[in-house]
């Protein structure tokens, strides 16, 4: 488990943590000592933040219910289930803040980091694919980034500014008057509950 993550392997961490989960339940007492709920509590944490990578909230949800109450009481599971408890909630600027501020252990920095950005990414083209313009302080806030730093993501992406200084995102590859031609009532409704998504308060 720790080679892929010093190797930043991180597509194998679900798959390795399914493995061990099921060998740790053969072999871990159910009273387990300090150190093993130490090690427990990174084993676990890897899993919770590689459920999270993958955008498997679900299976993550559903993984920390089977975790030891010892163990959830750890700081890295802990700090990671806070975490699926933001992205459950739709706070996304609470998830970005605790990803930044929480105390990781150094073996799990890099695979936090890497939460960090494919979420983020994830969540610019979210916001791409449901406004025509947004303000820029809202779209930063659900980014957790300042004006600055938000404003210098967008113009990485081929994304312009009103004179009002808000964002409007590049056009996708199709048309919006062809997207919208392509639409059914199924589709609308579900953009619309898309959009609804992204509008939760901050």
């Amino acid at each position: 488990l720790l080679q892929h993550l010093s190797a930043g392997s991180f597509d194998q961490l679900v798959p390795c943590c399914e493995d061990l989960e099921l060998t740790l339940q053969e072999e871990v007492t159910q009273t387990p000592t300090a150190e093993q709920i130490d090690q427990l509590g990174t084993i676990y944490a890897v899993h919770l933040l590689a459920y999270l990578l993958d955008g498997q909230l679900n299976e993550a949800r559903f993984l920390w219910k089977r975790t030891p109450e010892s163990v959830q009481q750890h700081v890295q599971p802990a700090a990671a289930h806070a975490l699926l408890s933001a992205r459950w909630r739709r706070q996304h600027s609470e998830f970005f803040q605790l990803l930044a501020s929480s105390s990781w252990d150094p073996a799990l920095q890099p695979l936090v980091t890497e939460v960090t950005t494919r979420s983020r990414e994830q969540l610019i083209g979210q916001i791409g694919d449901a406004y025509k313009t947004v303000p820029l302080d809202r779209a930063a806030a659900m980014l957790g980034l300042d004006s600055t730093a938000a404003r210098e993501a967008f113009t990485q992406r081929g994304w312009t500014f009103d004179d009002a200084g808000d964002v409007i995102p590049a056009a996708s590859k199709r048309s919006e008057d062809g997207l919208v031609l392509q639409m059914g009532e199924a589709q609308l409704e579900h953009l619309s509950e898309y959009i609804a998504y992204l509008e939760q308060p901050q």
